[in-house]
């Protein structure tokens, strides 16, 4: 029955693939989505985590995040440090074809983007007048009666004071593997379309069974990154997420038989395989009553887990290294989402290694000269490197790395199974960096999955895990306003 489904599902994509030029869910494409990861910030602070926001070695990252639709909607902020570990969440109201930018900097001191409805009142539900789309300035999708949190209707809102909070976030200096200490503060963002503005996040079970997070495919992004002397600075696209029913149906059967279906945000609501086979997803196969919420968008009623396209494993990178010369160097960007919340002082055990499982690196010069590290038969040595944080940056002078030649492109494989899970997924970009105006650019990996709901390598039915082929994602028509 399951492979018919899908059968006949591939033949629907085939149909809407052959009469429309719109996204194409589970590949990585540039089209708005209904979540936006911000995979990698960067802040200078100080040894008790104020921000340093002036001199020329201060560095920061202003992100931008815009709604490509005619209605208004609330967008969810999700800050994370290194360790994945939330540190802030918050949420933003966007008028339709609204543009809201912000530094790292001023919202680790408490600065958040005050953000209000056409008369200048909260935008939230908070406001006994706040509509519900498509009446004017409906930026919430539902009134819920019952919300992600108990405070969410009394105390989720979009217009903070200023500071919100005065006390430094939680995102101070890293001591690394090898002793040495981080001078930045770092992590990563996920940004949700919401239904209506929450004191939630995705890693609470209620952010889905009580509808907090939205399905709209109309957000996207940039990541700029500045230092405090102009150089280097330069950006990037949001990672733009679409959500797509097909991926919350490949859930239902999931549930239904035991399986893992890969979404992004699967890792949170699907079990720990220590308690496998007992699934945890959120409104599969029946999603929320109508009268559960004051409900007046029907495509706010079906929500079965995330629905999220995940990413995939496996990416190609290019790399310059002049690094001696002070000419050219690289740094390359990685995000990592895994299972567990990592802690401090989890990531580094007696001997140095992390509990993070090692990637496998094979660079190449131009001339195909080959260096390997990292996964290797049995003895094995311990890996040389790896990227031991959820959201780091390295640079390409800790690599093992072909010198015959000065350029060339490495594979980055994040697939592992042996200390991984098949719901880990990643990302992952490189800078070059030169001494000169221009000289500097980042650019996104090239993915090297075909399709990231099932990446190269990830096994079926493998012993004890089983994993479900989701089903062939249909270009979704219709969604949000």
């Amino acid at each position: 029955m399951k492979k018919a489904l899908i059968a006949c599902l591939a033949v629907v994509a085939l149909f809407a693939l052959a009469n429309t030029a719109a996204a194409v869910t589970c590949t990585l494409d540039q089209h708005p989505g209904a979540t936006l990861l911000v995979p990698y910030f960067q802040v200078t602070v100080d040894a008790n985590g104020n921000p340093i926001g002036s001199g020329a070695l201060a560095r920061d990252t202003i992100v931008t995040i815009a709604n490509a639709s005619t209605a208004p909607m609330i967008a969810h902020v999700n800050v994370y440090d290194r360790y994945s570990e939330l540190q802030l969440d918050f949420n933003v109201a966007l008028t339709g074809f609204d543009v809201q930018a912000w530094r790292m900097s001023d919202i680790l001191s408490g600065n958040l983007p005050v953000t209000v409805n056409a008369k200048g009142d909260d935008a939230c539900q908070t406001n006994p007048l706040s509509n519900v789309y498509p009446n004017a300035d409906g930026f919430l999708r539902v009134k819920p009666l019952f919300p992600a949190t108990s405070l969410d209707n009394t105390a989720g809102i979009t217009k903070y004071g200023t500071p919100a909070f005065s006390f430094p976030l939680g995102l101070t200096l890293a001591t690394e593997c090898d002793g040495t200490v981080d001078p930045l503060a770092i992590g990563y963002i996920v940004v949700d379309h919401a239904n209506y503005c929450n004191l939630s996040n995705p890693t609470d079970p209620n952010y889905y069974y009580d509808n907090a997070i939205g399905m709209e495919n109309n957000l996207f992004g940039e990541i700029i990154f500045t230092s405090g002397n102009g150089l280097p600075t330069y950006g990037i696209s949001t990672v733009n997420l679409e959500a797509d029913t097909t991926i919350g149906e490949a859930a239902v059967f999931a549930a239904d038989d035991d399986e893992y279906a890969r979404s992004f945000y699967a890792r949170y609501w699907q079990t720990n395989p220590s308690t496998y086979p007992t699934n945890v997803c959120p409104n599969c196969g029946s999603g929320v009553s109508p009268t559960d919420l004051n409900v007046t968008s029907p495509w706010n009623v079906t929500l079965q887990g995330d629905q999220r396209e995940p990413l995939g494993l496996r990416y190609a990178l290019r790399w310059f290294d002049l690094t001696s010369s002070g000419i050219l160097t690289t740094n390359f960007q990685a995000w990592r989402g895994s299972r567990a919340v990592q802690g401090d002082a989890e990531f580094c055990t007696k001997n140095g290694e992390v509990d993070l499982p090692p990637v496998t690196l094979t660079f190449y010069d131009e001339d195909e000269n080959t260096v390997s590290t990292g996964g290797c038969p049995s003895p094995c040595s311990s890996p040389t490197f790896n990227f031991e944080h959820e959201a780091t940056q390295k640079n390409i002078t800790v690599f093992q790395h072909p010198t015959s030649g000065s350029a060339g492109w490495v594979e980055v494989n994040f697939l592992n199974l042996t200390g991984g899970d098949i719901l880990d997924q990643a990302w992952a970009a490189y800078s070059f960096e030169g001494s000169i105006a221009l000289e500097s650019v980042l650019i996104p990996g090239t993915a090297l999955d075909p399709n990231t709901c099932n990446p190269l390598g990830i096994p079926i039915g493998a012993t004890g895990v089983e994993q479900i082929l989701p089903a062939v994602p249909v270009i979704p028509t219709g969604i949000g306003p």
